[in-house]
C-alpha cells in the first residue's frame, strides 16, 4: 500500500506527538505525587468550625493562599466563604 505524502506527513506528526507524550510522562508522575496536603472528607461539625476560623482569620487579614494551605482547600474555596 502507498502512501500520498500527506498521509505521511500525518503519520510523521503523529509520531512527533507521541514521542513528545512519552518524553513527557515521567515529568507528571513525579509532580502527581507532591501535589500538596491530601484531600479528605470533614464532618459536618469539623466543616463548619473550619469555616468559622476562616472568617475569623480573614477579617483579621490573613492571607487566602495561607489559609488554602492550612486547610489544603483551593483559595477560590476561600474567597467563597461568606458570613
Amino acid at each position: 500500500m502507498a502512501l500520498s505524502k500527506r498521509q505521511i506527513a500525518y503519520l510523521n506528526k503523529i509520531i512527533a506527538t507521541a514521542q513528545k507524550v512519552l518524553d513527557t510522562a515521567h515529568l507528571e508522575e513525579s509532580r502527581a505525587g507532591n501535589g500538596g496536603p491530601k484531600r479528605r472528607r470533614r464532618s459536618a461539625v469539623e466543616a463548619e468550625k473550619m469555616r468559622a476560623d476562616i472568617l475569623a482569620k480573614r477579617a483579621k487579614g490573613v492571607p487566602a493562599t495561607k489559609l488554602a494551605e492550612k486547610y489544603g482547600v483551593s483559595t477560590a474555596y476561600i474567597y467563597m466563604i461568606k458570613e
